[in-house]
């Protein structure tokens, strides 16, 4: 569906029918058809989500990079990041609250999402039955910008998404730096609790009621009890209503009212709440209406005061308490209007420190307007009162006031009459920020801040508020006693300056009076007033007046957790905990405390204290609940659980620390059936003991617990948490989260095949996943929970389903579900982070179920864009939900998981449109498949909104790259180094591309081995250091990309410790041994196979040793199979041929950030490059044992050859591809009646002479370029190949997942990767002993069965000089294959003689270098610079110094490394030699080969030697110097084996072949200086000359006609064989390193 505007209907069920609203029109655009998002031109990103150059770092959440090669991307060995140090490609998004813009942001919100959803008409659904009522998107106001590339590139393949985790660039998530849990962790950290519904974020208020929850004792066995809903969850829903209509003064996420210093504390009522007061009125009657009408009061004379003690003076009865009560309510309101008034302010002023980048000021919290309280419930004094015992708190006497200071009487000259007038209070002004009413004895929103916002004209023109008065004639009249003494008027006249602030002064002021003449009695006065000091920054005496109310009433739990918040707003910090920790032991569910001590502690950094916190009120809440009521699940997972309380307890993971809590114990423990709360709605249906309206709390305590034990590293405890938030709100009525998972996918798979629900499905549930567009995902909650229309733990929290409570909660359950989903999906592929976490059963649907269900609760583009991630991995063979739309996208196939990923995405960018991760996890998407120029966009787009985030800055440079743009890509890689010091992906992107460009200053090296790796370093300033020198170090920035790696593989060493748990020891010996001998000899081998293993179990590499028994087994159980059916025809049951498996708790483990390839040009050491290689294969291997497309037997083997093998040829570069070039003849060339071949490419077509011939020639010949890796390995089992053959290795579109998993009995590598592929899937490789040094390989040779495997070192083994671990196919000449003698330029032109090719060269090189003299000497490479390092190049200088009528021919291969190559020659070398390096731009192939012929010599790089091109430089005849650097590298022995098959097989050849082959850096420079200096031209000698030189071309050009490197028949024949040997071995179960000189010809 597309991303752009989508209908919102009813999805209705009725009894026995289904009803669906079908759209009345159609859509009136497709967005779906590009791959770019919509963009609103008038949308603005608020200062709070950060500017576009703000500077501010994007937290990470994760994604990864995939990694680069020079050749381009390598497929699934993209993770390359050490745990907890580099972010990825992919950003996984935690949630939403962490980024979120704050109310004033133009992004939509959720509640302006529904309002479109309900304006808008129209749905996408099914042709009929059942049917999904689509929602709504935004509708976009433009068409995206169209690239050129959408619609002109030829399809590609998609290297990226093969299969099921393997290629999920997405899961592997970079750490975090330390973002607090979701709760106010202050400086303004992030946010703690509930979330509103646009993703931002409002502090709990305190409750300001005396809670009877807290207080009511209705027996000895019940420390505390409920009171009724209604009164309940008051605490929520303060001001809410005014925050939702997006005020200036809402507040954004992790900010709310602020005051001087601290948090506001609770303001103090009493237990019994009256009916009305202040604005108990309707919003209509507030804006219809200038002002109120006074209260009706009756009057009473002076006389009817005559009782002489305090509380019959101040009674509740008493005229003076009814005026005090009065007093009160009068005061509450300037208190309430002050909060207002300071929540604006601070609000106005949190966006401008915004702006200009200033730190926040810690978050504070204040007490919402309590309740009046009845008259004289406070007053405590029973004596009579006289002036000399009067009480005063010392600094609060008010002295008295005058009569003309005075404010007027209460009487009014109206009776009063309850029956028949209702009692109006005129409001205090009328701008009310709080908009907070009683209604039945509760709360309820109102919006009453519009008031605020008109002009100060308007509000200077309305009549100040004033309290309550008597009678209009009489308005200041004196209350008098009959002590004689008279009560000060409550009011004074209006002040000059009519703000809250103001106002509440005078307030303070009169309840100061009114305490004192109750003798400070009084203690609801007492609490007001010390609120309304704190509002005044008079923390002093607040303490004194909190203290007060405390020496009254001790219990006073309220005044307890204010006394806390005043002490943390003078710094007393620890002192403010230990009140608040009183408060929660006295009253557990006194979530008000829980939550701001939560938040002190978070702000603290204590985050395990805090999970104590909410530990301790679990456990005290914890309601013992009945089997049929609450299960405990029994599901795999152990991540589930039945009742809130199991979420882990940070005691059981960690040391205890000490804490009061811990040490006082569980004090909680009676029976809840006797919490007279219970009958109370919802009860216990969290649960706990608490009543439905608080079910929401609990679930943000539980969801903050989640994210603080995610932040400190324990996901498994994090997980345990979310899941129990999810619980709660799905009312507990599903076993676990699995048994949702089941609801969910029940549910919507029955609505994709328009069957009722649980109706039996004709067919199993399938392992794939359900996929969904974002209009259907958005329908799941609907769906899933139709009977409530809400989730049914939730329906008890206070509101209305659209209610700002209920939204909140909603929002915090969303983003557990994502937090969760999250969770399990980075512990699919990253094993660091799956510790404790038990994957979901099935993997991608399961998490799939999760985030749609979170994303219908909350639309979240961090939803979208994980959802996205994990849609991105999948290659869905079924057929795709019906849907209308159309997709035109070159190489996406519509409705495949890529086509909904980029739906995703672009509806995640329309929800928020400067979200960074989208456009950078949309760019990595649409480079994947193929639209780099489009991804290049999204990319810069992403940096555009933030201009510091690391990753997508080196996803830019990694695209600019790839596109040739090397110094983008520098510039961009330096960027994201700098804002990432340690992000390993980054640095060794710009060490990759500052090597690529010779760009080598402060390049350093390694000093390892005394300098034989890597012998001349360069220093920051450009010049040589000299690793031979005493006290040599490594250095620079190849130091540190060596360092990274270093540490991945060694935390690589502990992948998947733990797994090998005794069950599956006993399932892995029963199937490896079911097969094999006699009984004897099969206990013999069982008790040998137990010993082994339990010898691994719990060390070192146990993951990896798991991971190749079971490919091992996989394999041998397959040939088991084919002895069966065609040696010993023997039929055994299915079951005796099941796939071994991995343990489920194996994760898919992490690679290395320098790839296989990038050892190629590194100074890396034998043990490095063998360990790199084998966690790609690693990778490859699980990650491909895991996909569901594997069948639950091995596949089953080929017929035996009859008469010929059947090969299989894979390959990527069956196209204008040096491979191509050099293979382009050998699939034809085979003998058809020993060989046929078979070949898959995996490319689509250039069109090609290349592509044209191998399809011609080539017996079969698959065009695989679109089909998925399931597809591709049933073909080949179908075809019933004997042999594969991977042509790719680690290189740019490998499909190394096919070969991982085994559909072949026989597989090995050639030519496409010059090195180890470290995998159990490739058994051979093809070599020769000048390539692979048999002092290279693994002391282990037979590679067969069970037992090689358990003895074979192959991981944490004591050797480690070894490099291969495969068997080696020695072959009799060169191993390496070159077709030029069918295929080079002038192959089919008639034979020159060698005086003419001597003329034809001169007239080349007077044409190349008309500048040059007929003396000089030309040396040349024509590599890409990548492959030179400094030690080579220094080399080069000095030849030429020593040569001096040389020059130094190389390529601008690229451009910009002929600038750094330049200078670093005028640095090294000065002016003179550095003009003879000479440059020339690149040269078509054709060309290429012939001009080779030019040079009078190649001097080759000896870190990486040429391949291809030293293959053409040998057909032109050039002779060609070489330097085999490492005997364990063979990229850096492949000239001289080329070199080898290139000469004569005679005494000349093998001394030309001592000549041009170098056994040191020192003998590499003597013999070229020797070579050059032994030529010699004269002038006028039209190209003969004399010397060592000019024979050895002469030798070459003569050869190249029957050397063995150019007989490409030759190389069939020996391929043949080769194959043949090694089929007879495996029929026999025999293993070992085949050498073809030992083998006859022609078998």
């Amino acid at each position: 569906m597309s991303a752009g505007v989508v209908r919102n209907t009813d999805y209705q069920l009725t009894a026995g029918e289904t009803q669906v609203s079908i759209p009345s029109d159609s859509m009136p655009y497709l967005t779906q058809q590009y791959a770019l998002p919509i963009h609103h031109g008038t949308l603005r990103r608020h200062s709070s989500d950060g500017s576009q150059d703000s500077g501010q770092q994007t937290p990470r959440a994760e994604n990864t990079l995939r990694r680069k090669t020079p050749n381009g991307t390598l497929n699934a060995g993209y993770d390359g990041a050490a745990e907890d140090t580099n972010p990825q490609k992919h950003q996984l998004l935690f949630n939403d609250g962490y980024n979120q813009p704050s109310a004033g942001d133009s992004k939509p919100t959720f509640l302006q999402h529904q309002q479109q959803q309900s304006s808008d008409h129209g749905a996408w659904s099914t042709p009929s039955g059942y049917g999904w009522a689509g929602s709504q998107y935004p509708q976009p106001q433009s068409m995206p910008v169209m690239d050129s590339m959408l619609h002109q590139m030829p399809m590609q393949h998609l290297s990226a998404q093969q299969y099921y985790g393997q290629t999920v660039p997405s899961v592997l998530q970079p750490s975090y730096q330390y973002l607090g849990p979701t709760a106010s962790g202050g400086q303004g950290a992030g946010p703690y609790g509930p979330y509103w519904h646009d993703g931002t974020f409002v502090p709990y208020r305190p409750a300001a009621l005396r809670d009877p929850r807290f207080y009511h004792h209705p027996s000895a066995h019940w420390p505390g009890s409920l009171p009724s809903s209604q009164m309940a969850h008051h605490a929520q829903m303060w001001q809410h209503h005014a925050m939702s209509q997006g005020h200036p003064w809402t507040p954004g996420h992790g900010n709310a009212l602020y005051s001087l210093n601290g948090a506001l504390p609770h303001v103090q009522a009493s237990q019994t709440p009256l009916q009305a007061y202040g604005d108990h009125h309707s919003m209509a009657n507030r804006q219809n209406s200038t002002d109120y009408a006074p209260t009706s009061l009756p009057q009473w004379p002076d006389s009817a005061i005559a009782s002489t003690g305090v509380d019959e003076e101040f009674g509740s009865s008493s005229p003076n308490g009814r005026q005090r009560d009065k007093t009160f309510v009068w005061a509450l309101q300037q208190y309430r209007e002050l909060l207002g008034y300071i929540h604006h302010t601070r609000r106005q002023q949190q966006q401008s420190r915004h702006i200009h980048g200033q730190q926040m000021p810690r978050p504070a919290f204040y007490p919402k307007p309590p309740k009046l309280p009845p008259s004289g419930s406070s007053l405590h004094a029973k004596r009579r009162r006289t002036g000399s015992d009067s009480l005063a708190i010392t600094g609060d006497a008010v002295p008295t006031l005058s009569r003309a200071d005075t404010a007027p009487n209460l009487d009014d000259n109206h009776a009063y009459d309850s029956g028949t007038s209702t009692p109006k209070l005129r409001p205090t002004s009328l701008w009310s920020p709080s908009g907070v009413q009683y209604q039945d004895n509760e709360y309820s929103r109102r919006a009453s801040h519009e008031q605020w916002q008109k002009p100060p004209q308007q509000q200077q023109q309305q009549q100040w508020a004033q309290p309550p008065s008597q009678h209009t004639g009489d308005r200041y009249r004196t209350l008098r006693r009959t002590s004689g003494s008279s009560v000060a008027t409550i009011v004074s006249q209006p002040p000059m300056d009519d703000s809250p602030p103001s106002r509440a002064a005078v307030a303070l002021t009169y309840m100061t009076k009114l305490c004192q003449d109750t003798e400070w009695q009084w203690t609801d006065g007492m609490h007001l007033g010390g609120c309304l000091a704190y509002g005044l920054g008079n923390y002093q005496k607040a303490l004194r007046w909190y203290n007060k109310v405390l020496e009254m009433d001790p219990k006073h739990l309220e005044a307890t957790s204010n006394l806390a918040a005043t002490l943390l707003a003078v710094g007393r910090r620890q002192e403010a905990e230990q009140h608040w920790m009183k408060v929660i032991k006295a009253a557990p569910n006194h979530f008000e405390a829980v939550e701001h001590l939560v938040g002190l502690l978070c702000n603290e950094q204590r985050s395990s204290d805090a999970i104590r916190v909410i530990e301790y009120v679990e456990r005290s809440l914890r309601q013992q609940r009945s089997a049929d009521l609450l299960r405990v699940s029994d599901r795999q997972s152990e991540c589930s659980a039945s009742t809130a309380s199991r979420s882990p307890c940070q005691s059981e993971l960690s040391d205890k620390i000490s804490y009061d809590f811990d040490a006082d114990g569980d004090s909680f423990t009676t029976d809840w059936r006797e919490n007279p709360a219970s009958s109370e709605p919802g009860f216990g249906s969290s649960g706990f003991a608490i009543s439905g309206c608080d079910n929401g709390r609990i679930l943000a305590l539980i969801h903050a617990k989640g994210n603080m034990l995610y932040g400190l590293g324990d996901n498994g405890g994090a997980a345990r948490a979310f899941e129990d938030a999810v619980l709660i709100a799905a009312g507990r009525r599903f076993s676990g989260i699995q048994g949702l998972v089941k609801h969910i996918l029940t549910v919507v798979s029955s609505t994709v095949h328009q069957r009722p629900p649980y109706q039996a499905a004709p067919a199993p549930t399938s392992a794939e996943p359900i996929l969904l567009t974002p209009d259907q995902a958005l329908a799941t909650a609907r769906l899933c929970f139709p009977h409530f229309g809400e989730l049914p733990g939730l329906q008890h929290v206070a509101g209305g389903p659209q209610s700002i409570a209920r939204k909140a909660v909603i929002s915090t359950t969303s983003n557990s579900l994502l937090s969760l989903a999250k969770i399990f999906q980075d512990g699919m592929s990253n094993s660091s982070r799956s510790a404790g976490v038990t994957p979901l059963a099935c993997g991608v649907r399961d998490i799939l179920a999760l985030y749609y269900l979170s994303l219908s609760l909350q639309p979240s583009p961090s939803t979208a864009n994980n959802v996205g991630i994990l849609l991105a991995s999948v290659q869905q063979a079924a057929a795709p939900v019906h849907s209308h739309q159309k997709l035109d996208i070159p190489g996406v196939v519509p409705g495949s998981g890529i086509a909904l990923a980029l739906q995703y995405y672009n509806y995640g960018l329309q929800l928020d449109q400067h979200h960074a991760h989208l456009y950078t996890n949309l760019g990595s998407l649409l480079k994947d498949i193929g639209q780099l120029d489009a991804a290049i966009n999204m990319y810069e787009r992403a940096v555009k909104c933030d201009g510091k985030f690391d990753i997508a800055l080196a996803n830019l440079a990694n695209a600019v790259k790839d596109k040739g743009r090397i110094s983008d890509a520098i510039v961009y890689y330096k960027r994201a180094v700098e804002v990432s010091p340690d992000f390993a992906e980054a640095v060794c992107g710009l060490a990759n591309a500052l090597n690529s460009v010779c760009g080598w200053q402060s390049r350093g090296g390694i000093a390892a081995d005394g300098g034989k790796r890597d012998r001349w370093h360069v220093d920051p300033q450009g010049m040589l250091l000299d690793a031979r020198q005493p006290g040599a170090t490594s250095s620079g920035w190849i130091k540190r990309v060596v360092d990274i790696v270093e540490k991945q593989l060694a935390d690589g060493e502990g992948w998947g410790s733990g797994t090998l748990t005794q069950s599956l020891v006993d399932e892995l010996v029963l199937q490896v041994t079911i097969l094999v001998g006699s009984k004897e000899d099969v206990k013999q081998r069982v008790s040998s196979l137990r010993k082994t293993l339990d010898s691994w179990s719990g060390r070192k590499w146990e993951g990896a040793r798991v991971t190749r028994i079971v490919e091992r087994a996989t394999r041998r159980i397959g040939w088991h199979w084919y002895r069966d059916l065609y040696v010993k025809k023997t039929q055994r049951t299915a079951t005796s041929y099941n796939r071994p498996q991995l343990p489920a708790s194996l994760t898919i483990p992490t690679a290395p950030t320098v790839l296989p390839f990038h050892t190629f040009t590194c100074p890396m050491s034998a043990k490095q490059i063998r360990l790199i290689s084998q966690r790609n294969g690693l990778r490859i291997s699980v990650s491909t044992l895991r996909a569901p497309w594997l069948p639950k037997q091995v596949y089953p083997p080929p017929q035996p050859p009859a008469p010929y093998l059947k090969v299989g040829y894979v390959s990527s570069d069956f196209n204008n591809h040096p491979l191509a070039h050099l293979m382009q003849s050998v699939f034809g060339l085979h003998d058809r009646k020993r060989v046929k071949a078979y070949c898959y490419a995996t490319t689509a077509s250039d069109n090609s002479v290349h592509r044209q011939q191998i399809q011609a020639e080539s017996p079969v010949f698959h065009d695989a370029s679109g089909w998925s890796a399931e597809r591709l390995v049933n073909q080949i089992v179908h075809d019933g190949i004997h042999i594969l053959v991977n042509l790719n290795g680690y290189t740019r579109g490998a499909r190394n997942e096919v070969f991982a998993a085994r559909p072949a009995p026989i597989q090995m590598s050639f030519m496409g990767f010059a090195g180890t592929l470290g995998a159990e899937w490739c058994d051979y490789l093809l070599a020769d002993d000048t390539a692979i040094p048999p002092d290279t390989l693994r002391p282990w040779r037979r590679n067969v069965d069970l037992e090689d495997a358990l003895v074979d070192e192959n991981n944490g083994g004591n050797q480690e000089d070894w490099v291969y671990g495969e068997n080696i196919i020695y072959c009799r000449d060169t191993f390496f294959c070159c077709d030029h003698k069918q295929s080079a330029p002038d192959a089919q032109e008639e034979r020159s003689s060698w005086d003419e090719e001597q003329k034809q060269r001169w007239h080349m090189r007077k044409e190349l270098f008309p500048q040059i003299t007929d003396e000089t000497i030309i040396f040349a490479n024509f590599n890409q610079l990548y492959k030179i390092e400094p030690t080579t190049f220094r080399t080069w200088l000095r030849v030429l110094a020593r040569v001096p009528n040389s020059i130094l021919w190389l390529l601008r291969f690229p451009d910009l490394g002929e600038s750094h190559l330049l200078a670093t020659a005028r640095l090294w070398a000065g002016e003179d030699v550095a003009s003879r390096v000479i440059f020339t731009d690149v040269a078509p192939k054709h060309l290429h080969i012939s001009r080779a012929r030019v040079c009078d010599v190649v001097l080759d790089t000896a870190e990486c030697n040429a391949h291809t091109t030293a293959a053409d430089v040998l057909w032109s005849g050039t002779p060609l110097l070489t330097l085999p650097r490492y005997s364990y590298k063979m990229c850096s022995r492949m000239a001289a084996s080329i070199l080898k098959g290139a000469l004569p097989k005679n005494a000349e050849g093998a001394q030309a072949g001592k000549d041009l082959t170098a056994a040191s850096e020192d003998d590499y420079e003597e013999k070229a200086v020797t070579l050059g200096k032994s030529l010699l031209y004269t002038q006028g000698c039209k190209g003969k000359g004399v010397g060592r030189l000019m024979e050895l071309r002469k030798m070459l050009y003569h050869a190249r006609w029957a050397s063995a490197l150019f007989d490409t028949k030759r190389w069939v024949r020996d391929l043949e064989d080769a194959y043949d040997v090694a089929w007879t071995r495996y029929v026999e179960g025999k293993g070992g390193d085949i050498w073809l000189d030992q083998v006859p010809r022609g078998g």
